[in-house]
């Protein structure tokens, strides 16, 4: 960090996640007096939550940066509370590109696509998604409904454990598993139900692509979601590690194509209200030019 700010001139450096970025920005500020701005998610708080012998070190380095922002309020809220930070935490929530994330129709054979609705979840199979969760909801969802269809795009540890919960279940027929795949938006515009089943989330990207596309979504009440979706409104939450209730809302979904109409319009809406580059960016032009401005 110190090398490339003298190298490229930079004005100020904004470092995503406290852990171990602060801290490198920190010292790079002692050696060039470029200021830094921290941004914090979700797994600074889980790791710094966890695991004390961080927390010295990274509390100072976030203390001490030019500005601090979260991505949600969840995430502010959580800094104060659990680790101990005392300045100005400013909330500048994350965004979504609007335009490659976009209700379009589905580029696919229709024959792939015309059986029946098609869930979709994308994650990167760690632990704290809870994959598993919903694998187990579709073995409910499948006694109900035989031809529901659900697709697991992205790739991690956890996938191993997947496939063989999938084959235990006896899925293989209603479950597809893409490994990582760089047409998410068609891929979701080619889906009726988006599930977010995790066990903590601070602003899930992925939320906020399968509404600005237009997809009704199913996730989990907890951590900064609470934020983006509002029940029965623009989504349907349902409790954390809770496969059958998980399935129930689902099912509610798949049986209700008018359901899933209003509530996939009211997400796009409501990205297109809070989260666009055009509404986020400025908020951290603003923190970055106050911090890099000179000081009298």
């Amino acid at each position: 960090m110190a090398r490339v700010s003298k190298q490229e001139k930079l004005e100020v450096l904004n470092v995503h996640y406290a852990i171990p970025h602060a801290t490198a920005a920190y010292l790079a500020r002692e050696i060039t007096g470029v200021p830094y701005v921290v941004t914090l998610h979700g797994s600074d708080v889980t790791i710094l939550g966890s695991d004390p012998s961080y927390q010295i070190v990274n509390n100072h380095s976030i203390e001490k940066a030019d500005a601090v922002t979260a991505v949600s309020k969840f995430i502010q809220r959580e800094a104060y509370e659990r680790l101990g930070i005392e300045r100005e935490v400013k909330v500048i929530p994350n965004f979504v590109d609007t335009q490659a994330f976009a209700p379009a129709p589905c580029d696919a054979a229709k024959a792939d696509y015309d059986e029946c609705g098609r869930i979709i979840h994308v994650s990167n199979f760690r632990p704290v998604k809870r994959v598993p969760d919903l694998v187990q909801a579709m073995a409910f969802v499948v006694k109900k409904e035989p031809k529901a269809r659900l697709t697991l795009v992205g790739d991690g540890p956890d996938r191993p454990g997947v496939e063989k919960l999938v084959d235990s279940l006896g899925l293989r027929r209603n479950v597809t598993l893409t490994g990582f795949r760089s047409d998410i938006p068609n891929l979701m515009r080619c889906s009726d139900i988006g599930v977010l089943c995790s066990e903590t989330e601070s602003a899930p990207l992925t939320l906020l692509e399968g509404m600005s596309t237009g997809l009704p979504m199913v996730a989990t009440e907890v951590g900064g979601v609470l934020e983006i979706i509002d029940e029965g409104s623009n989504g349907l939450l349902v409790p954390s590690k809770q496969p059958e209730k998980l399935a129930q809302a689902i099912l509610r979904l798949y049986r209700d194509s008018m359901l899933r109409t209003k509530l996939g319009e009211n997400a796009r809406k409501t990205v297109l209200e809070k989260y666009t580059a055009e509404k986020v960016v400025n908020q951290y032009i603003e923190t970055f030019e106050t911090v890099s401005a000179p000081r009298g």
